[in-house]
């Protein structure tokens, strides 16, 4: 995530959520045209629709505009591989480095945010399909999502880091896991998954 130390955590919270608010209002007569809206809606299908446009909003916001123009494509990513620029191929540096230099705002955007953007990504999986509910798949989802984001900020400029990877995936069993809690408190969610 991006952050500058000079601005307060509310307003960058708060952009960060207007902004996924922005794609999720453009992207939604799309989605709406892809689901035949003439269909009648169940109550998963509409819980389909949030997940689906959520999504579309986290990837816009991780690998969209301001990002979306390449930085060299393939050539940058080399020769930012080559210098290590903007890459953090170390477990734990980012991470530790949050709390040793503790910025407030800082810490709470990229520490916090990194954890609690993807864990509508765990929580919506499992929520709506049965084959996803296996923890195997929960890994496997969630490193999945998480590497193709980082991957393609190496093309497009942004920073890549594996402690980025470590908060995502995180965040994405967090989401998987309070599933299953709230299932054994509400059983009939388990009805929304097919």
């Amino acid at each position: 995530m991006l952050y500058t130390e000079d601005k307060e955590v509310a307003p960058v919270v708060n952009q960060y959520i207007w902004e996924l608010c922005k794609v999720i209002l453009i992207a939604l007569p799309f989605y709406l045209l892809l689901r035949k809206p003439w269909r009648k809606w169940s109550t998963r299908e509409a819980v389909l629709a949030v997940f689906v446009l959520f999504m579309v909003g986290l990837l816009v916001l991780t690998v969209g505009p301001p990002y979306l123009h390449i930085y060299g494509g393939l050539g940058g990513a080399v020769s930012r591989i080559r210098s290590g620029e903007g890459i953090n191929l170390v477990p734990f540096r980012s991470i530790i480095g949050y709390f040793e230099h503790y910025v407030r705002g800082y810490f709470e955007v990229n520490f916090f945010g990194n954890i609690f953007m993807f864990m509508p990504w765990g929580f919506g999986l499992v929520l709506l399909w049965k084959r996803q509910q296996r923890v195997s798949s929960i890994i496997l989802c969630a490193l999945g999502l998480t590497f193709f984001i980082e991957t393609v900020q190496l093309f497009i400029g942004r920073s890549v880091d594996v402690d980025d990877i470590i908060l995502n995936f995180l965040g994405s069993c967090l989401g998987a896991a309070l599933y299953f809690l709230l299932r054994k408190i509400f059983p009939k969610i388990r009805n929304l998954a097919q």
